[in-house]
């Protein structure tokens, strides 16, 4: 077995390019140096994963620029987003199911499935930016259009939400224009009359001056009433009128000024609503980088078996035997400690036992000895009472007949 080992790490370093490539892969390069037959078989898996990554480092760097416009900011971001797509699809490769024929089972199409969709996922992802900017003449084009829609829309709004206002304030600037117009009227004829060149013909104050007067006086008061009235309301009509158009001015300004993602993104879905042949062409985009991103999944799925694969197979079941005699040299470790522990314990319990019954001897013994004590004290009492009073003695301890008469003496 050593020297099929020494065999097989006869060759050391596969080449700079298909070393890196093969870390885009994410295959275990000491097996593979020593399949030369499969060298380019990986290198072209890990360069499929490699470039997917650029073109999303790519593609997120474009979609941040257009919304912060800052350069640091969106290569940053790129960066992070083609690492982020690198681990996704290194990950997808490496952990699909195959059965080594060049054909895909139901298996292997079930169990890629999830990573088929994910794969799916990141190419329209990864396409949508950079159509956007592959199309980024056209797509500013609609900008500008879309822009002039959107300011003939608001005006139109903000027209007709002022129609109201504007219909007043023509009526109360036409009724206070008439008002002046009759009061410079009164004024002219007041002054021909006073001069004498109106009708009458005759210079100074007479009755038809004082009558033009009063007509003069009459118009004053009704332009002052009129004012005193209605100059707020027209003052404050032509405030709100102002507001109106100033707040649409405004955002129509804010509108145009917009150029971010979303923006542009609209601006992209109108073209491709508006044309056919633009829809068809961003649809072949999409499907190209859709086809790219899911090309190492089907290209894993159809991958025929090769000496890689086959050493590859006997490396993990040399790991998994090492590993399995391992964890049963850890169980008979544990087996060995748990024995002497339980025969520790045993010979603990047996000692404890022993000590117990000799406790209990001595215990017994000393209790035998005491009551061999208390029993000689009792025979002398009992004695030396016979010996003071007999008759007392049998009078209180012996029975006269059956029904346990005492005897009188």
């Amino acid at each position: 077995m050593k020297s099929n080992n020494e065999e097989l790490e006869n060759i050391k370093w596969g080449g700079f390019l298909n070393e890196f490539l093969w870390i885009c892969c994410g295959v275990n390069r000491k097996v593979l140096r020593q399949c030369p037959t499969d060298y380019a078989k990986y290198a072209g898996m890990g360069g499929t994963i490699l470039f997917t990554a650029l073109m999303a480092c790519l593609s997120g760097s474009y979609a941040l620029y257009t919304v912060f416009e800052s350069k640091a900011t969106a290569i940053a971001f790129g960066i992070f987003w083609g690492a982020l797509i690198f681990n996704l699809d290194r990950f997808i490769v490496n952990t699909m199911y195959s059965d080594g024929k060049v054909t895909i089972s139901w298996r292997e199409f079930t169990s890629g499935l999830p990573r088929i969709i994910m794969a799916i996922f990141l190419g329209i992802v990864i396409s949508t930016p950079l159509e956007m900017k592959i199309f980024e003449d056209r797509i500013d084009s609609q900008l500008v259009k879309d822009n002039i829609m959107r300011t003939n829309a608001t005006r139109q709004e903000v027209t007709k939400g002022n129609t109201s206002l504007i219909q007043r304030r023509d009526k109360l600037e036409s009724e206070h224009k008439a008002i002046e117009q009759r009061l410079a009227v009164a004024n002219e004829e007041l002054k021909k009359e006073g001069e004498g060149s109106a009708l009458s013909g005759k210079a100074g104050h007479g009755l038809i001056y004082k009558d033009k007067e009063r007509n003069l006086s009459a118009i004053e008061k009704e332009l002052q009433t009129w004012e005193t009235t209605h100059a707020v309301e027209l003052k404050e009509i032509r405030e709100q009128i102002a507001i109106n158009t100033d707040k649409a001015n405004r955002d129509i300004e804010k509108g145009n000024e917009e150029k971010g993602f979303c923006v542009r993104y609209e601006a992209f879905s109108h073209l491709k609503s508006e044309s056919t042949e633009l829809s068809i062409v961003s649809l072949v985009i999409m499907l190209l980088f859709i086809i790219i991103e899911t090309a190492p999944t089907f290209f894993k799925m159809m991958i025929a078996s090769g000496p890689y694969d086959d050493m590859l197979r006997a490396e993990m079941y040399r790991v998994r035997v090492l590993a399995d005699k391992q964890i049963s040299d850890l169980n008979d470790d544990i087996n060995t400690e748990v024995t002497i522990s339980t025969e520790r314990n045993r010979h603990k319990l047996e000692a404890e036992m022993k000590a117990n019954e000799d406790l209990m001897s001595k215990i017994a013994l000393a209790q035998s000895e005491i009551l061999n004590v208390a029993i000689d004290e009792w025979r002398k009492n009992e004695l030396k009472k016979v010996e003071e009073n007999p008759s007392a003695y049998i009078q209180s301890n012996v029975p006269d007949n059956e029904e346990g008469v005492t005897i009188n003496a």
